[in-house]
Formats: structure tokens, sequence, C-alpha cells
């Protein structure tokens, strides 16, 4: 199965929601990252689906939700545990300015993101195959990423020597009812001397309305 016009306009609708500019360069790029993805899951189990239109809504459109927030800014991204590419390889691939590193312990997802940054030449876009407690202390970073990557305050205790001043840490969350307990978790964890404030945002994914979808951002002040 490969990507079809309705998954085109899938894409088309999402960006005009999130206000992302609709350019033929970008939705080549989108078609390729899509397919390669589809060839490498039916050996390498990258996601749990190879359904195109799920793969655009579930999962890119889900990562460019965090677009509203970071803006068309130039800005150096950490995207930990970045598996098959999520939210990193789609705001690579939406600005330039996003200079995305995507930290990937497990060498066949390492290998899949390195192919497709060749293939689609991202030259912002860089993979670090390693397991995120291993990467060079000094690095600091405007914007660190999770997705599917576990709780906040593991989250949280793993990114914060990475972040610049005034940057922020955003987790891919779903259900309210399911983060409110991490929420306050985290907020027990965090020192006062950390300087750090704590918000969700409820996003909405165009075509996903049956999902409950938030973000958590963990925001140095």
């Amino acid at each position: 199965m490969e990507i079809s016009f309705n998954e085109i306009l899938l894409l088309e609708e999402g960006f005009k929601y999130f206000n992302i500019d609709f350019l033929t360069d970008t939705i080549e790029k989108f078609t390729e990252f899509i397919n390669e993805l589809l060839l490498w899951n039916r050996k390498t189990n990258l996601i749990g689906t190879n359904d195109p239109s799920e793969i655009v809504t579930k999962h890119i459109l889900d990562s460019l939700s965090i677009y509203p927030l970071l803006g068309k800014k130039n800005l150096s991204i950490l995207d930990i545990g970045s598996g098959a590419g999520f939210p990193g390889l789609p705001l690579a691939i939406i600005w330039k300015g996003y200079e995305v590193t995507a930290v990937e312990r497990r060498s066949k997802r390492a290998g899949f993101l390195r192919n497709v940054s060749n293939m689609l030449e991202l030259k912002n876009f860089k993979v670090v195959e390693k397991d995120i407690r291993d990467l060079d202390k000094s690095l600091k970073y405007d914007i660190i990423t999770a997705r599917a990557f576990g709780d906040l305050s593991l989250i949280y205790e793993l990114s914060k020597n990475y972040l610049k001043e005034r940057a922020m840490i955003i987790a891919f969350k779903g259900r309210i009812s399911e983060l409110q307990k991490e929420v306050e978790r985290l907020r027990e964890k965090i020192k006062d001397k950390d300087r750090v404030g704590v918000h969700i945002e409820e996003v909405k994914i165009p075509n996903l309305d049956e999902e409950e979808r938030h973000l958590v951002v963990i925001e140095t002040v």
C-alpha cells in the first residue's frame, strides 16, 4: 500500500489547520517519507500501522501539532527516543530553520532515520545513535521533544540538563484523565530552584476527533 491522493488531502487539511505552508516540495518529501516508512515497516515494525491515512493523522499531523507553539523561527530541537522519526522528521521537513537532532538508541530505527534523512536530503536533521543518558552534557537546545517516551518525571529528569535558558520540553500525551496524575508527580519532583513552569495544552488533530491529544509544556523561566 502506498500513499494516495486521499493522504495528500489529509495533509493539506492539516497544514491549513496548523497554518503551515503547503508547498509542492514539502508534500513530495512527505510522500517519499511515508512510502519508505511503509517499506521498512513490513520488515522492522517501526510503527503499529501500515495504513497511510493513519500515518498521516496519528503520526505526522500529531507531530506537527506543536508547530503553533514553535512558529517559523530558527530553533535547535532535540527529539529523544525518536523511533520512526516522530515528531523530529516532520518538523525538519516543514521548516529548514529547525535544526533537529534525533536521539535513538536502537540500531534498526537509527538506520531508518539516517536512510530517510539522506534520501530526502535533510541537511537540518541529524541522527545520534545513543541512549539519551550518554549524550554529551555540554549540548544545549531550545526545544526538547518526547513522543511515546514515558512518564513526564522521567522525561524531565533525562532532558533538563540539555535545555538552554528560556527553553521548553514538549511531551506528547493523550487523555487528560490519565495525564493529571503524571503532571502532579512531575510538579512534586521539580524543585523551586529549577525555576520551571508546567502547563497543559489541548490540541486538536484534523480527522482524529475520537482521540484526546494534549501537549505538556515544561518551560524554563
